[in-house]
Order: structure tokens, then C-alpha cells, then sequence
């Protein structure tokens, strides 16, 4: 197995569509009222539903065959501390699984040919079921650096209730 470390930068837009559908039905005079008492107009609901945040992370990209994982330490500020395991074939490069081990333990599977996919969390109450539905998957990550970007609702009994979208750069180091 071939080891060498790299740089991830990771920029995480997580929007709250249940907040958004919220705002959508305040709408008056194409004005809504945010959560924060700001009076903002119908365009901006995308905005005030959307939390970024950026992080970076010195990481692994560990090569066995076709078959790379990216390994890296998440900070606590994007939800909380894990270690996040992206695991893909070069010669599948439609599907990407992401394997989050930590307080909570979570396994996602992004695909663009099965776009819904059944995850769970483990908390330390129970497991928690949701639906990964994948919107797009790209990746140009080789040996040179490159990028992932992953689009998804996360689906909870058949409700969409958030969309992330994650851009991940890779570099080596």
C-alpha cells in the first residue's frame, strides 16, 4: 500500500431547507422576516438558510490497485471531531463512500447511477437512518492534487431536510 500526505481544504454550505420552506410561506410583499429579525427580500432565502464553513487538514491518500482513500482529522467547528475516510475506485468514478469514525460514527454512499442511498449514524442512543440522495459527485483527485465535489440532500423520512454541498481540494505535500 502506497502512503503520502496532503493538504485538504474543505468548504462545507450546508442549507437548512426546512427553514427555507419556512420563510418561503412568511413571504409577504416579497418579504420575509429571519429567524434574526432581519426583514430581507424573497431572494435572499438561500442565503439565510446557508451556513459555510471552511476548514483545512493535513491528511493521507493511501493507493492500493485502483482503490484511494483520503484520510483526515475533521475539526469539532464543522459538527464534530472524526476522522473522515473518502474511499473510492479510479475505475468507478461515479460513487464515493465517506466514512466518518469519531463521538458519532456515520457511513455515507454517494453515487450518480443509484443516486438514493440508505446511511446511518450511530449515536450513542441508537442508530439513526437517513437517504443520501447524491445531486452531482465530481472528482479529478490523482497523485497531482485535484478536487471532489459532492452535492446531496440528506433525506429524513422521506423529507428533504438539508442540502451540503462539499468542495474538498487535495494537494500533495
Amino acid at each position: 500500500m502506497e502512503s503520502k500526505k496532503v493538504k485538504i481544504r474543505l468548504k462545507a454550505t450546508v442549507t437548512d431547507l426546512t427553514l427555507a420552506e419556512k420563510y418561503k410561506h412568511a413571504c409577504v410583499d416579497g418579504y420575509f422576516t429571519a429567524d434574526d429579525g432581519r426583514r430581507l427580500p424573497y431572494e435572499q432565502i438561500g442565503e439565510a438558510c446557508d451556513e459555510v464553513m471552511v476548514s483545512a487538514a493535513v491528511g493521507e491518500m493511501l493507493r492500493e490497485g485502483t482503490r484511494v482513500t483520503l484520510r483526515y482529522e475533521e475539526s469539532a467547528e464543522l459538527g464534530y471531531a472524526c476522522t473522515t475516510s473518502l474511499i473510492y475506485d479510479e475505475a468507478e468514478p461515479d460513487a464515493l463512500t465517506m466514512i466518518r469514525m469519531g463521538e458519532l460514527n456515520a457511513a455515507f454512499r454517494f453515487d450518480r447511477r443509484n443516486r438514493r442511498q440508505l446511511c446511518t449514524y450511530e449515536t450513542p442512543v441508537m442508530p439513526i437512518e437517513f437517504t443520501v440522495y447524491t445531486r452531482n459527485l465530481r472528482n479529478t483527485v490523482e497523485d497531482g492534487g485535484g478536487a471532489i465535489l459532492l452535492d446531496y440532500y440528506l433525506e429524513v423520512r422521506g423529507v428533504n431536510t438539508e442540502r451540503n454541498r462539499l468542495e474538498i481540494e487535495v494537494q500533495p505535500l
